[in-house]
């Protein structure tokens, strides 16, 4: 009977414990996007050959992405998130940012897969679709 109440009591944890797992931990892989560009021209993913890998961990993301087999761009930084709001601060980028600045993305996760949105004075200047990958 004690083994029972052990195994049991170790199941709750375990259980409960994930209930509290954060849903972005794991390696995603960019499956679509699109983003509007210094000239204010909207440019989707698949024009530039975009492909990208984007790791995130309990606190941290870091992510490379490819255009065909030339570098496009890298990224690191802390994250949180809230019921409808994923937020990175970069700390180092490949390209250049102001230090601190925040991307505040709206998200919808859906299983493995993960749709993103960021916003900048009412107009959509970003939306991603990434996939969970092993």
């Amino acid at each position: 009977m004690k083994r029972l109440t052990k195994i049991t009591l170790i199941g709750i944890f375990i259980l409960s414990a994930n209930a509290f797992a954060n849903p972005f931990s794991g390696t995603w892989k960019l499956v679509a996007g699109e983003y509007i560009n210094h000239e204010g021209v909207l440019v989707n993913y698949q024009d530039l050959n975009l492909s990208s890998i984007k790791v995130i961990t309990n606190r941290y993301f870091s992510f490379v992405s490819m255009s065909g087999d030339k570098f496009w761009s890298s990224g690191t930084g802390k994250f949180s998130y809230t019921n409808d709001e994923y937020i990175e601060v970069p700390i180092y980028t490949s390209y250049k940012t102001a230090s601190g600045k925040t991307y505040t993305f709206s998200y919808q996760l859906l299983g493995d897969i993960w749709h993103n949105a960021r916003w900048e004075n009412g107009l959509r200047v970003e939306y991603e679709t990434w996939q969970r990958i092993e």
